[in-house]
């Protein structure tokens, strides 16, 4: 009986992905980014990621894993060329982005890097972490045009 439950829970996971409802541009409605935080490296970026699952999703990752997920994390970043996922977690993930700045020829320790656009509403987008003021940026649907000094 345990079984027959399981395998029925199992399936309803499984079509609930599948069949998730109305297309959309967004991303997965039991996603939801509440922060994301871009940490430059000269011309890449390290981007980590805070995510909520509904419980149906947290569910479907504790039996398939966290690499389940992984599609969604990849839509978030689709307006990049190369990405890299790091890690995935139950509420977290790391990304790396190659190649989003260019140093200035000018003026040397400068980097640019140009804006882009996130699959999906994010609540809190927070630039240059490890820096004496880092800025936050609220319901960002892209990545602003900043500059660094290095």
């Amino acid at each position: 009986m345990n079984r027959m439950v399981l395998l029925l829970l199992t399936g309803l996971l499984i079509t609930s992905f599948i069949f998730p409802g109305p297309a959309s541009a967004d991303l997965p409605r039991y996603l939801h980014i509440n922060e994301i935080t871009m940490e430059p490296k000269g011309p890449d970026a390290i981007f980590s990621v805070d995510y909520e699952l509904d419980i149906i999703a947290r569910l479907y990752v504790l039996f398939l894993g966290s690499g389940s997920i992984e599609p969604a994390i990849k839509d978030l970043f689709y307006d990049f060329n190369e990405i890299k996922i790091i890690s995935i977690k139950e509420n977290h993930a790391q990304v790396i982005v190659y190649n989003i700045g260019y140093r200035d020829n000018e003026i040397e320790g400068i980097y640019f890097y140009d804006s882009f656009k996130l699959g999906d509403t994010v609540d809190t987008l927070i630039l240059f972490p490890n820096s004496e003021n880092p800025e936050r940026l609220y319901n960002v649907t892209s990545t602003p045009n900043v500059f660094m000094r290095y």
